[in-house]
């Protein structure tokens, strides 16, 4: 895949989880205008390609929380781009209940994407990106990884573990590999559109801003700790949520 010459992002080489929609589908197209080659997984195969075929860059299917199915992806996206030299972890999923309600399957299921998957594709794509002389990995936590809320127990605590995995990565990774982690605020996608028929008027007046974000806000962020506009910044994490998190 080539680069489309020009943009904040002309002649990076970046593989975006979780792509189908929501986040990773809005960091996929804002990246793409800024000139970066892409490779997009989801476990919506389907979904995925279809949004890489619009694009113009290189889709697949893939389980984040499946270590061989990670690792083939990776192997596909370093031939396909040519190398790698960045990573989004987009991908995640929640559960809304409380932790007494909660099954064993279900608490699995939320670590082994939000956190396992998180780690994985950091493990697999390290090295690509050392072939390739360095690179950015930004990861996708949340204000939920920050602060505790009832009735999202298995998500807070693999969006905590998020963090933390970031920040280690960072102190490993360096100097060649830098690691950044993101925790949104409540942004309307798919992932919280239960949340938001229920709680909206609330969550709206809770942040200093007093209104939702939008995923343009997160995919901006990230957008600036991919480019060299942050090369002296590592291990930080950066929180955009409208001041929610500060209250």
């Amino acid at each position: 895949m080539a680069s489309q010459g020009s943009g904040r992002l002309a002649g990076r080489r970046i593989v975006i989880t979780g792509a189908a929609r929501g986040m990773g589908l809005a960091t996929a197209e804002i990246f793409a205008a800024e000139g970066a080659s892409l490779a997009l997984c989801d476990r919506d195969e389907q979904a995925v390609r279809a949004n890489a075929e619009r694009l113009g860059q290189f889709g697949g299917g893939c389980d984040v929380s499946d270590e061989s199915d990670v690792q083939r992806f990776c192997n596909e996206a370093e031939s396909a781009l040519g190398g790698v030299d960045g990573l989004i972890n987009a991908a995640g999923i929640l559960i809304m209940k409380p932790l007494m309600e909660t099954s064993l399957a279900e608490w699995q299921r939320v670590l082994d994407v939000n956190l396992t998957g998180t780690m994985l594709m950091c493990q697999k794509l390290a090295p690509a990106m050392r072939r390739a002389g360095g690179g950015t990995m930004v990861n996708i936590s949340s204000i939920g990884g920050l602060r505790p809320a009832p009735t999202t127990t298995a998500y807070a605590v693999s969006k905590a573990g998020v963090i933390m995995l970031s920040n280690s990565l960072a102190a490993e990774l360096g100097p060649d590999i830098r690691v950044n982690t993101v925790c949104p605020g409540t942004i309307p996608t798919d992932m919280v559109t239960d949340l938001l028929a229920t709680s909206r008027d609330r969550l709206t007046e809770t942040p200093a801003l007093k209104r939702l974000g939008k995923a343009e806000d997160v995919v901006k962020a990230m957008l600036f700790l991919t480019s060299d506009e942050s090369s002296y910044i590592t291990g930080d994490t950066l929180t955009v949520d409208g001041g929610w998190a500060y209250r």
